[in-house]
């Protein structure tokens, strides 16, 4: 097993939540994750892909925005649970972006190392 570690960040529907999730729970190792909520504009601009900004006029689509640290062996997997999930085959659907982690530790741990060495 690699110790190499990737972020996997994928932009889904809201309405969508459950359904990744849940698939998400019934992976053998449940990486774990963050939701952000977020809006924004993809490369269509709106719906029909006619959308024209104005400054009073700005209409964004909502999406949720996860994202999962794993090793790097696991981001094929993920992904793909992911995707199949997420999907309706509408335009819209979202995005997964795979980046590399320079560093992971959990707070707890970090914090009770740095606890130990300070009661030397």
């Amino acid at each position: 097993m690699s110790t190499e570690m990737k972020l996997v960040t994928a932009c889904i529907h809201p309405h969508l939540e459950a359904r990744v999730v849940k698939a998400l729970h019934d992976l053998p190792e449940f990486p774990g994750f963050s939701i952000i909520e977020l809006r924004g504009q993809g490369r269509g601009k709106g719906a029909d892909g006619t959308y024209l900004a104005s400054e009073t006029d700005l209409v964004y689509q909502r999406h949720l925005q996860l994202q999962i640290v794993c090793a790097t062996d696991a981001v094929e997997t993920i992904s793909r649970i992911v995707a199949e999930a997420g999907w309706t085959g509408r335009k819209g659907d979202g995005v997964i972006i795979v980046t590399p982690v320079e560093g992971f530790s959990r707070i707890r741990e970090a914090g009770a190392r740095a606890a130990r060495e300070a009661s030397r």
